[in-house]
């Protein structure tokens, strides 16, 4: 279980200085000219490398990088900046994020990336939008949350459970554990959907999942804590983050959201 003390770094991202903080990660680890694509994303993105689900993980996370840059652009917009600014920087950053590029080698791709004026552009946004940052959640934190997720779905593999039962705890975790691999690309803000998403289903399936857990065995009500207290960890990561952001207001929200539903589990 995640301590209650969630640790923030003490680091400020905003849109843009997530995206530059990628754009140093590829530059850092693009030495090798011959590298394919796919394979430096998932290192950039700390993905497991060489599993069957690595190149989809890519491409959600590239897909999650892309959306980021459509964000900057309006944030940008937003508070008078002229498009033409962030030109031709983004344009580079958003073709070198193509999935139609994962098969090729990073030589073909490097030589326009690396020019110094993209990510000069970059740093200069994220100085634009100094007011939106936010605090960064510790590397330490995150793993955690992830390791409980790990856990969670071990347990839930070898645990004899209703069909449904089983389909429900599965959505929750895949929910969680698809914001949690975005995070470094979209800050918090997948989280809380995620989580947001969570109390809805909790809301609208609450009968049918209280029916089940009442005849569940008590192996399948242990799946239900554990998933509680992975969504009670996550929650508090989210609420540290708000709660640093807004000066002390709205802190606890989505833990005390998502209560309610665990109190029986």
């Amino acid at each position: 279980m995640l301590n209650n003390v969630v640790t923030i770094t003490g680091a400020t991202m905003n849109t843009a200085g997530r995206l530059l903080s990628i754009y140093d990660k590829l530059t850092e680890r693009g030495g090798e000219p011959s590298k394919n694509v796919a394979r430096l994303w998932a290192e950039v993105f700390e993905l497991e490398q060489d599993t069957p689900h690595t190149e989809d993980d890519v491409v959600t996370c590239l897909q999650a990088l892309r959306s980021e840059m459509d964000l900057l652009q309006s944030k940008f917009l937003s508070i008078g900046g002229v498009p033409e600014l962030l030109q031709p920087g983004l344009s580079r950053f958003r073709e070198t994020a193509s999935p139609i590029r994962l098969n090729q080698q990073w030589l073909n791709l490097r030589d326009e990336f690396g020019r110094q004026e993209n990510r000069v552009m970059l740093a200069w946004a994220g100085w634009a939008l100094r007011d939106e940052n936010e605090e960064d959640v510790a590397s330490e934190d995150l793993a955690n949350l992830q390791k409980e997720l790990d856990a969670l779905g071990a347990t839930l593999g070898e645990t004899e459970m209703s069909p449904y039962l089983r389909e429900f705890v599965q959505r929750q975790m895949n929910s969680i554990r698809s914001a949690l691999r975005v995070y470094r690309v979209q800050g918090i803000k997948p989280i809380e959907q995620a989580l947001h998403q969570v109390v809805g289903a909790f809301t609208l399936e609450k009968n049918r999942v209280e029916a089940e857990q009442g005849k569940a065995t008590e192996p399948a009500k242990g799946v239900l804590r554990r998933l509680g207290v992975a969504l009670e960890s996550t929650a508090k990561v989210a609420d540290q983050v708000d709660k640093i952001r807004k000066a002390g207001e709205g802190g606890v929200k989505l833990a005390a959201a998502v209560a309610p539903f665990l109190i029986n589990f």
